[in-house]
């Protein structure tokens, strides 16, 4: 059987994005290991991650110990296909053949994979409805001819003006082309995945409360103080939170009544007006919980991450 070997594109800016689109979250992992963990289970070996921007980053991002990295030291100011041909190079001689396909198509099912790597032919394109997508597919005899190909769309044009026609695979999927440019795209790619019946990403969530006696500060005492410190007002802080007043006067006396001090200080009307501030005890309680939950999320982060990253199916 032919050894087949994995090039996965990741060295663009991600600068529609405005995110690092494979530290993204994608069902119960992330894009870049979501995306390697389906080649891995078929056994798609060695497999290459083409890098560039934030390389440190994708690589610790990336819970495996066998992958092969090659950074495009030119990736702002190269294409796709030039990423691509520093892949294809690194492992040429160490398969039969290449799957070669960008980190951002995170959505592509497993079957789609199997239906495509079953096909033996020199050039493999997949396709949905007709439409070129990923992945492609390639021989070693191919792959050594990309580097002195020096006419126009890239890997395309390659494919195209090469000695051996393409077979396309048509299949039932439509994410073959469904990549994520924009912060939209991402959006809608997760919901109509989610619609699909293939799950929604998972994230951690932790909420601090602070105890006294009793547990008198948590997410909601902290937003409301919060706006009363912006908006100088209870009732105005009470409608931003999204309760009432009589609900928001009682947080503040039972933070009050376990802490044995005041955090807020209510003006009387008059010629200035009537109002009500934070006390500097009440600053000082808004601001520590925020540097606190701040520091909690950023190890939450990490913690997550070394225990989820690599997904939940074996």
């Amino acid at each position: 059987m032919k050894k087949t070997g994995a090039v996965i594109v990741a060295a663009g800016l991600s600068s529609r994005m405005k995110a690092f689109k494979p530290s993204l979250p994608f069902r119960d992992s992330t894009v870049a290991n979501h995306t390697i963990s389906k080649l891995k289970k078929l056994n798609i070996s060695p497999i290459t991650v083409v890098v560039g921007h934030k390389s440190d980053e994708l690589k610790k991002s990336i819970y495996y110990d066998d992958i092969r990295y090659v950074k495009n030291e030119k990736y702002t100011e190269t294409q796709m296909f030039d990423s691509v041909v520093l892949g294809v190079n690194d492992i040429v001689n160490l398969c039969d053949r290449i799957l070669i396909m960008p980190m951002d198509l995170p959505a592509i099912l497993e079957e789609t994979l199997e239906k495509v790597l079953s096909v033996d032919a020199e050039l493999v394109r997949t396709t949905y409805k007709g439409q070129p997508g990923h992945p492609i597919i390639v021989t070693n005899e191919f792959a050594k001819s990309l580097s002195s190909y020096s006419g126009k769309n890239g890997l395309r044009g390659a494919m195209e003006a090469y000695t051996s026609p393409i077979t396309n695979v048509d299949v039932d999927d439509e994410a073959v082309y469904f990549d994520i440019d924009t912060p939209e795209e991402y959006t809608e790619l997760i919901e109509w995945n989610y619609q699909r019946g293939e799950g929604y990403p998972i994230s951690p969530q932790v909420e601090v409360k602070l105890k006294a006696r009793e547990i008198f500060f948590d997410e909601t005492a902290y937003r409301l103080l919060r706006n009363i410190d912006s908006k100088k007002s209870i009732q105005q802080a009470c409608s931003s939170v999204g309760i009432s007043y009589s609900k928001g006067s009682k947080i503040i006396k039972d933070i009050e009544w376990e802490l044995g001090f005041l955090v807020v200080e209510k003006r009387a009307g008059g010629a200035g007006g009537g109002g009500s501030t934070l006390t500097k005890e009440g600053i000082r309680l808004v601001e520590n919980y925020s540097k606190l939950m701040d520091e909690m999320n950023s190890e939450l982060d990490k913690l997550y991450k070394k225990y989820f990253a690599m997904g939940l199916r074996v």
